[in-house]
């Protein structure tokens, strides 16, 4: 059979989408049809994937794909003409009611992969155009998906309002998207370079935020809680490195809302690619992300898979599948709210922590990333789902 993968603008800018996607296709060995701005077409080769990215226009109602003009859906038809399946990643545009009239016209089949375009916090931003499209299209479209995968038991709970009762026991499903765990050797020294680049004692607990300089994600509310938590004498040697690239936010933002006494304990160090993530993760002693939404959390995850402690909101869906002793979140720290107060108390109980207790917290975790998100039970799950 043949796959293909559907989706928006196909870039690593997007950061978790691009990288799903992606995992997506090496899974099932499916090319993927990327529909974007311009009117341009060409094929590239991404990890070995054939990417066909076709341009959907250049005026603002087509450039981002909110209405697929019929020449764009014929060019699209034909880059697809051999698929058995396509998967539709995301929401909202005109590729999901393209998908399902391509499948009611071939006879073929279809599945749809919202990611986080259900949260009722996604919905609360521009939600009376979301609602509207999702009475005209969207609940017709994830009615007629063959499967409709979620990446988290709590996303999919959210998600459930918007599909149609008919069948959803059997073909709305949760599949945990794959995140490696990667080696440990070499960490002390590793730990020993990031930090005298950065200017953070050996001796220093060690604090990451990593992901994209966004309202969403809070980088602002978190420099604020850790300065918060830092005013005890006892947190004095604590220190926050905040990474990622500019969003809605930007460097200079994050910056200025460091208050002049903690500047030399934290360091905004811009986006890291590449091995500079593994060298961030490996000097650090735990991550925090305080993020509105994050029906996955790449970063999280990843932060896990590296043995670190976390310090998450509750709005990371996926950490309330991680494991829990004695009625207590295992893996690090799950907020009960969005509070500063709340965010506080835990970044002071982090530094606060025994080295013996951060680690034993980092260990459940990485064991529960190389259990629950291997790669190996992403990819036997897809397969038995085809």
């Amino acid at each position: 059979m043949q796959f293909y993968n559907v989706c928006l603008t196909h870039d690593p800018a997007h950061g978790g989408l691009h990288r799903s996607v992606r995992d997506f296709s090496r899974a099932l060995a499916a090319p993927i049809l990327s529909l974007g701005a311009g009117g341009a077409e060409s094929v590239d080769v991404e990890d070995g994937v054939s990417v066909c990215r076709i341009g959907c226009g250049t005026s603002w109602l087509f450039r981002g794909c909110h209405v697929m003009a019929p020449a764009v859906a014929r060019r699209a038809d034909a880059a697809v003409a051999d698929a058995d399946l396509l998967i539709v990643h995301s929401l909202f545009r005109g590729h999901a009611p393209w998908a399902r009239a391509w499948a009611r016209r071939q006879g073929r089949r279809y599945w749809a992969v919202p990611h986080g375009c259900l949260d009722p916090w996604g919905l609360s931003h521009r939600g009376l155009l979301k609602r509207l499209w999702l009475e005209a299209y969207g609940r017709s479209y994830l009615a007629d998906a063959e499967r409709v995968l979620l990446s988290s038991r709590r996303s999919l709970e959210k998600s459930l309002p918007w599909i149609l009762a008919e069948r959803s026991t059997d073909r709305t499903l949760v599949v945990h998207w794959p995140v490696d765990c990667p080696p440990l050797n070499g960490r002390a020294s590793v730990r020993a370079g990031f930090r005298a680049r950065h200017g953070i004692p050996d001796s220093a607990r060690l604090l990451l935020f990593l992901g994209r300089l966004h309202s969403l994600k809070r980088p602002l509310e978190t420099v604020r809680a850790f300065a918060a938590a830092a005013q005890v004498g006892s947190q004095s040697n604590c220190h926050l490195v905040v990474a990622g690239m500019d969003g809605d936010l930007t460097q200079e933002d994050v910056r200025a809302a460091i208050p002049a006494a903690y500047r030399d304990r934290v360091h905004v160090v811009g986006p890291l690619v590449g091995g500079a993530v593994a060298d961030a993760m490996l000097a650090s002693d735990g991550f925090i992300s305080l993020s509105f939404q994050e029906n996955f959390g790449y970063a999280a995850a990843e932060a896990l898979a590296y043995g670190l402690p976390v310090i998450l909101s509750p709005g990371h869906d996926l950490a309330h599948e991680m494991p829990a002793r004695d009625g207590r979140f295992a893996c690090g720290w799950l907020l009960g709210d969005n509070a500063e107060a709340t965010a506080v108390a835990a970044i002071r109980e982090f530094v606060a922590a025994s080295d013996a207790t951060v680690a034993a917290a980092g260990a459940v975790g990485r064991a529960w990333v190389g259990e629950m998100l291997s790669r190996e039970r992403f990819c036997d799950r897809l397969a038995a789902l085809v």
